[in-house]
């Protein structure tokens, strides 16, 4: 029976050896949870303090109906990831308490990569704010300057419809144009700053494409344009409007082709869609005066010539 009572006496051993260490984590468990409670009730109080409630309604943030319910769940939400956030750090002590280093370090390791991220995220969540922000009121600036120098009188020549609607405002687009810029180039400059593979990738992809973008919008603002210019001196010359609004809807077409070719918009269908459409159109063209529109044809054409023979 000695060799028994040895294992008993060294299991007993083990044991009370380890009760200094199960109290120690006990004690830090303890810690951890005044800690939490404590600091859950301060942000849940201080947040009603301060009236983030009242501040959710007034954003629109909480359904009119249940907006104080719902407002008061946003803060003990947070209030509760806060009370986990201080267990999740009081972790490592209590678990090298115990000696189990094996579940400490993995767990110590993860916070080190996440306490270092945090200062990058935060960095990335300011110049996101601020880019926004300076987004916002670089656009005012351009609407108010362009409002400034009277530029609305030129919306009939961007609009697609009736000439007697003044179509998109410039002032307005213009600014809009430049908020959109300003806000990428800061939110690619927050994606670079957190250091992510994916991030960098989409970042990169964002800025090579931009510059595919302005070429774009400046030729399709120019298709719009010169279609307008175009409907213009042509029913100016001939008198008659149809064949204005005609070459303007062809301009705008060959405008809207050349950007999505531009943009790298499936190049093989656009191209191929564009030499159908206008092989159909010309078609449709040359069987409509040839055969049916004869007479229409050639009241135009003398209309054409009169005017001719008016100004020699």
């Amino acid at each position: 029976m000695g060799n028994v009572g040895d294992q008993l006496m060294s299991v007993l051993d083990k044991i009370i050896a380890f009760i200094p260490n199960l109290i120690s984590a006990l004690l830090l468990l303890l810690l951890a949870w005044i800690i939490a409670v404590v600091l859950k009730n301060i942000i849940v109080k201080g947040l009603k303090a301060v009236g983030f409630d009242k501040w959710l309604q007034k954003k629109e943030l909480s359904s009119p109906d249940e907006a104080k319910k719902e407002s008061e769940g946003i803060i003990t939400t947070l209030g509760k990831l806060a009370y986990f956030l201080v267990f999740i750090l009081f972790l490592p002590p209590v678990f090298d308490a115990l000696n189990m280093q094996s579940v400490s370090v993995p767990i110590k390791e993860m916070m080190t990569a996440v306490l270092n991220f945090i200062p990058k995220l935060l960095v990335a969540a300011v110049l996101i704010v601020l880019g926004l922000y300076l987004a916002k009121i670089l656009g005012r600036l351009v609407t108010n300057l362009l409002q400034g120098l009277n530029m609305s009188r030129f919306n009939s020549y961007v609009n697609f419809g009736d000439k007697t609607k003044e179509g998109i405002d410039i002032p307005q687009a213009s600014g809009v144009v430049i908020s959109v810029l300003v806000g990428l180039f800061f939110v690619v400059q927050a994606l670079t700053v957190l250091n992510l593979e994916v991030f960098n990738t989409i970042g990169t992809a964002i800025i090579a494409y931009i510059p595919l973008v302005i070429s774009a919008l400046i030729i399709l603002t120019l298709g719009f344009v010169g279609g307008n210019l175009l409907s213009t001196v042509i029913t100016k010359s001939t008198g008659n409007a149809f064949i204005g609004e005609i070459a303007k809807y062809l301009i705008i077409i060959v405008a809207v082709f050349m950007t999505l070719d531009q943009l790298n918009f499936a190049q093989s269908i656009v191209n191929l869609a564009f030499l159908i459409i206008l092989g159909a159109v010309a078609v449709a063209f040359a069987i409509s005066f040839g055969m049916g529109g004869k007479p229409f044809a050639q009241k135009q054409l003398e209309k054409f010539e009169n005017k001719v023979n008016e100004k020699e």
